[in-house]
């Protein structure tokens, strides 16, 4: 059992869907066409620090240290995600759509996206067995992971002025992976010699054939509009929204579910669960926990996100300028993110920035970025996590790029 919750817990870890906190700069400059690339790796959570996060996504040993302090940590429901993807997009200001007043653009791309809900005690059996369990009950009721990795291309129209744009894409589901503990519940006698299991729940794993396992529909959209926050001063706020849609997964997705209560007499937990590395190994831990199989499919949403701020204003030439904003995803694992910061304009071509975040799978992030302008190039570095990105006493890793270039 032990091996089997920490493969699953890494599954869904090394992938997922990216988005970017690094700002976009409002700029009403008029250009003929230009090409922008994006992207983005971070993970983070809310309860394990890096010294043990690094270990779980690049591997290496975890001591009683490690593990200890950050099950200390822990609280009931505790919250994981990782994000990973890249973007290109090319716009086209020269052509005329809708009365001369829209270009066109083009984009694709590919996203990973995975989060986690899970309990104490998972954490706990995962990384400690049952030893600690004997005589008590570990309680992992209302654990819940989702992953998708998916490819994407799109179509749509772009305001030549405000740059607000919308496109619908179209999406290739190449990885799915689900699962939901409603009930579970294991009991180990003092002794060692009998277990009661209580478990409830499913798991969708999608087959490793064929490359698309799905297919699925949705909208990107940046709407842009300026607000007088004082007499002739005006401020850009900015709506967005990437892969909100559905996606159609038919059958090739493999279904587990058990709904059941077991009582084990005479059998050790490491007797019962010791061998098992996965559900592919044969049909042993499906016979004994009576877990049935069976293909399955079915609409799912897409892992979007809408965030809603303010922007950076590059007809502004102040030398600081604020920017702030709340983001969503639509996932249950993650909190409202609230973020807050200033940019500093050091020079015409140079800018860098700081924030400061709340919410999403952690707690308090400060973030840092750097950007630089020259003619219609500019690239952009920045991270969401300093501290977690340069030391082992954050709770996760960001990374951030962004390239835009003027033709």
């Amino acid at each position: 059992m032990r091996k089997l919750l920490l493969t699953i817990c890494i599954l869904v870890n090394l992938n997922s869907e990216a988005q970017f906190l690094l700002p976009l700069q409002h700029d009403t400059a008029l250009i003929n066409q230009e090409i922008i690339c994006h992207g983005n790796a971070d993970y983070s959570f809310s309860s394990v620090r890096n010294d043990v996060g690094k270990k779980l996504i690049y591997g290496g040993y975890i001591d009683d240290a490690m593990k200890g302090f950050s099950f200390d940590k822990h609280k009931g429901i505790n919250r994981l995600g990782i994000e990973a993807g890249a973007e290109i997009e090319y716009r086209n200001y020269q052509v005329n759509v809708l009365k001369k007043q829209r270009g066109i653009l083009l984009k694709m791309g590919y996203g990973n996206f995975g989060s986690m809900l899970y309990s104490k005690d998972l954490f706990g059996l995962i990384f400690y067995g049952n030893d600690q369990y004997l005589g008590s009950t570990a309680d992992f009721s209302g654990s819940r992971f989702r992953f998708m990795s998916f490819q994407k291309i799109g179509f749509g129209f772009i305001d030549k002025k405000s740059k607000s744009n919308i496109s619908l894409n179209f999406y290739s589901i190449s990885r799915f992976l689900a699962g939901n503990i409603y009930e579970g519940q294991l009991f180990q006698s003092a002794e060692n010699d009998s277990i009661n299991l209580l478990l409830s729940g499913e798991m969708n794993v999608s087959k490793s054939y064929p490359f698309i396992k799905g297919i699925g529909i949705g909208i990107d959209f940046d709407y842009r509009f300026p607000f007088e926050i004082k007499e002739n001063s005006l401020a850009y706020f900015q709506i967005t929204g990437r892969n909100l849609g559905l996606s159609y997964l038919p059958s090739s997705v493999t279904q587990y579910a058990v709904d059941s209560n077991y009582v084990y007499e005479g059998f050790t937990f490491n007797e019962l669960f010791g061998n098992v590395s996965d559900f592919s190994n044969g049909t042993n831990i499906l016979d004994t926990l009576n877990i049935a199989k069976s293909d399955a499919g079915g609409i799912v949403l897409l892992p979007g996100f809408i965030q809603v701020g303010k922007i950076i204003d590059e007809t502004n030439k102040s030398r600081f300028q604020s920017f702030f904003g709340m983001r969503m995803y639509t996932s249950l694992a993650y909190s409202p993110f609230l973020f807050a910061g200033a940019q500093w304009r050091i020079s015409d071509a140079y800018r860098m920035g700081v924030h400061a975040s709340y919410g999403g799978y952690t707690g308090i992030r400060i973030g840092w970025y750097s950007s630089i302008l020259i003619k219609k190039f500019s690239i952009g570095i920045g991270t969401e996590d300093v501290i977690g990105t340069v030391s082992n006493f954050g709770r996760g890793q960001s990374l951030q790029l962004r390239l835009r270039c003027g033709l």
